[in-house]
């Protein structure tokens, strides 16, 4: 696709070079959510993760899963995605460089419970300043 994402701690996020920063999209009902199933394909998760994103689609504009949680972070920095949000991924190596990509593009890392984002938990939502309370509170009645 011709397109590199780079960030370093305390001097941007930048895509070829250009830089770049998360959305101004402040209503959740006009944002674009990104999210994946997981890596669990046992029959109890899916459904959880199946009825979670029906409830979701109601409060979103749409939803997208490119398949890979390292660009749907990198989309929330560039102002792609308005929010992204996955349980389960495989582990730290699939969010390290997105996690310090979409800080430094000005962007929201955090638990999707609402806690601070913890590499080793496989949970991780990201957004802009704007829509994260009222995510927050999207994903907690979808359970």
């Amino acid at each position: 696709m011709d397109e590199l994402f780079t960030a370093v701690r305390g001097q941007g996020a930048h895509l070829n070079g250009k830089p770049i920063k998360a959305s101004s999209q402040t209503e959740l009902v006009k944002s674009l959510l990104a999210t994946e199933a997981g890596t669990k394909r046992d029959k109890s998760t899916l459904d959880a993760t199946t009825n979670r994103i029906n409830s979701l689609l109601f409060k979103v504009r749409s939803l997208r899963m490119s398949g890979s949680c390292a660009l749907n972070l990198c989309g929330v920095a560039a102002g792609r995605l308005d929010l992204f949000y996955e349980v389960g991924f495989g582990g730290p190596w699939d969010v390290a460089a997105g996690a310090l990509i979409v800080t430094e593009a000005r962007g929201l890392l955090f638990d999707p419970s609402g806690k601070d984002f913890d590499i080793t938990s496989q949970r991780v939502e990201a957004s802009n300043s704007f829509l994260k309370d009222t995510f927050i509170e999207a994903l907690q009645q979808s359970e």
